[in-house]
């Protein structure tokens, strides 16, 4: 089956350079508000005319300072105009990013810059003490670059700023490379064991987001709060590239907080947000909580009107009568101006568009991965399927690899957006491509008869049973995690005679037991049989040989990369081993 691709409503703005991308914008919407950050209780303001008097004199600064053509430069940081202009200085200036993760560890910092030979660093001050350590080691870094003034601990150090105003004496031509140089060096969130670089080039970052630009409702006039981290491509490409080529306006929230965030939206008269599926969970959780908090009355109407809106769903006229009957109750959650939320970076639950879709709220998933940039496929906002990752975005070609009697399979694509290659690593960049030049994802999935593409798991991932059945984690997940009294949980495959059995590992929701069954002691056996229970109705929606044959409690939350994502690598060998050991 071949997958379907967005319509195209629009030209794009063209594709070139990130530099040249940022100087066409800031020709067309000089005046017009760039980025926005909440700082010493107001709100900053920089217009794209700011923004690039900015960037030019950092990458003047840099150039005068003896930074080469296409040297390596790392950031470190949160979310801040500063992070923004540090990226785009740096390819002003010719060179290359490294964005760093910054809830890796020290080891892990140690890794990337050692591997990348990095000499100059930009980074927020609360990580100096840990570079300057690292350095010691290393021996390697030569201007450590600070967001924000600090008493001098180096002479290494400077100021983004002190950088800003050594190239307002000294100017120098903004570079506008070739296109189809590397532009960032991205290391993966580390999933699957060792971190790897991904080399992208300037011409795959923009044309991912121009391939955004002329397939979603995305305009000047939108305003998007960034919420996911700037290192992450998803965040970098469609929440920070994206709107500076499409002239719109970014402001930085101030926390993952859902209650500042629902605050910032407001403030912000935010119409577009991306974020990953627990976001929108606890967002749709405080809804719902505000909801039964309030006075009867109002609790009473507003469960009224969802039952309208259900009843509506069968007329075809849902949005419609979602939009009209809750504009109040979404003017006051902060949401009023909200166009949609873009979700990715890990799957999403399919209840939560749907009811988002009751409150007349779009929340719409893509799919990707950094080695493509990211994004290679989304819903379009007027015609989503919540199952699915939606269409391939234009130029994007998409199959399925060997696929089964089900037509799933390793799902493949090529486009523009599709990586240079993995850092230093012929082999690995080797293994990931097909022979006729499709990206392995790792991931298995199938198209339907409308061209609309699905995801069942990761490939590496699979549960292959005694009885030969495939058996997807995910979906079992999926089930489990709907249990009020599981936070969340693990699938995983434990070696049996001739295959694996479905075991899990669960994490109890203890706040909602405690809630639930207040007053009352509940010993750990208790809690264990109150897991059973749930386990067991969970797995009654599941086809037998997908049900969860043993189960292990865990108090402690599982490790997370930055999106969110399980570090399966990191617990399941561990996990086995200890369990084989103790069997023995």
């Amino acid at each position: 089956m071949r997958a379907g691709n967005l319509k195209v409503f629009r030209k794009d703005r063209g594709v070139f350079s990130i530099p040249e991308m940022l100087y066409r914008s800031v020709s067309d919407f000089g005046s017009k508000k760039a980025l926005t950050i909440f700082k010493g209780g107001r709100y900053v303001d920089y217009t794209y005319e700011d923004l690039w008097e900015w960037v030019t004199g950092v990458a003047s600064g840099l150039k005068a300072s003896g930074f080469g053509y296409r040297e390596k430069a790392a950031i470190l940081g949160p979310n801040s105009p500063e992070w923004a202009i540090s990226y785009l200085a740096i390819l002003t200036a010719g060179g290359i990013c490294v964005p760093i993760d910054s809830l890796l560890k020290r080891y892990e910092f140690k890794h990337i810059l050692k591997e990348t030979k990095v000499k100059w660093i930009f980074l927020a001050n609360k990580y100096l003490d840990d570079i300057l350590e690292i350095n010691e080691e290393l021996k390697t870094l030569k201007h450590i670059i600070l967001f924000e003034s600090q008493g001098k601990t180096s002479k290494k150090v400077t100021t983004l700023e002190e950088m800003f105003l050594k190239g307002k004496k000294k100017k120098f031509k903004p570079v506008f490379v070739n296109p189809k140089e590397v532009a960032a060096l991205i290391y993966t969130s580390g999933t699957t064991g060792k971190a790897k670089g991904v080399m992208l080039t300037h011409f795959n970052i923009v044309s991912d987001a121009a391939a955004c630009y002329k397939s979603l409702p995305i305009y000047e006039t939108d305003r998007f709060l960034s919420v996911l981290p700037m290192h992450h491509t998803f965040e970098c490409t469609a929440g920070f590239i994206l709107p500076l080529y499409s002239g719109a306006h970014i402001t930085f929230a101030r926390s993952l907080k859902s209650r500042d965030i629902l605050q910032d939206l407001k403030n912000a008269k935010t119409t577009v947000m991306l974020g990953v599926p627990l976001l929108f969970e606890k967002l749709y959780e405080r809804m719902i909580k505000a909801i039964e908090n309030a006075p009867f009355v109002k609790k009473t109407l507003i469960k009224s009107f969802l039952g309208v809106v259900g009843i509506s769903e069968k007329f075809g006229l849902q949005e419609k009568m979602a939009k009209k009957l809750f504009k109040s109750l979404r003017e006051k959650a902060g949401l009023g101006h909200l166009r949609f939320f873009v979700s990715g970076g890990a799957p999403l639950p399919p209840y939560l568009p749907k009811e988002f879709r009751k409150f007349g709220i779009n929340l719409i998933q893509g799919y990707g991965l950094t080695e493509a940039s990211p994004v290679l496929t989304v819903n379009h906002p007027d015609y989503p399927i919540d199952e699915s990752v939606g269409l391939a975005l234009p130029e994007v070609e998409v199959k399925v690899l060997n696929p089964d009697k089900d037509g799933v399979g390793e799902l493949c694509f090529k486009g523009p957006m599709v990586m240079k290659g993995y850092y230093e690593n012929p082999e690995a960049t080797k293994a990931s491509f097909t022979e006729d030049g499709f990206l392995k994802t790792g991931d298995l999935g199938y198209i339907d008869e409308k061209g609309y593409i699905y995801v069942c798991g990761r490939a590496k991932n699979v549960i292959v049973t005694p009885a030969g059945k495939n058996v997807y984690p995910e979906e079992v997940e999926f089930e489990l995690n709907k249990s009020p009294y599981i936070l969340e949980s693990l699938v995983f495959g434990y070696p049996v005679r001739g295959g694996e059995e479905v075991w899990a590992v669960i994490v109890p929701d203890y706040e909602a037991i405690d809630a639930d069954f207040e007053g009352k002691h509940l010993t750990e056996k208790d809690i264990e049989e109150l897991i059973a229970k749930e386990v067991k109705a969970c797995m009654s929606k599941l086809a037998m040989f997908k049900r969860v044959k043993r189960f292990i409690i865990r108090d402690e939350e599982l490790p997370k990369t930055t999106t969110r994502k399980i570090k399966r690598h990191l617990v399941v060998p561990k996990l086995i081993a200890d369990l084989e050991k103790n069997a023995g």
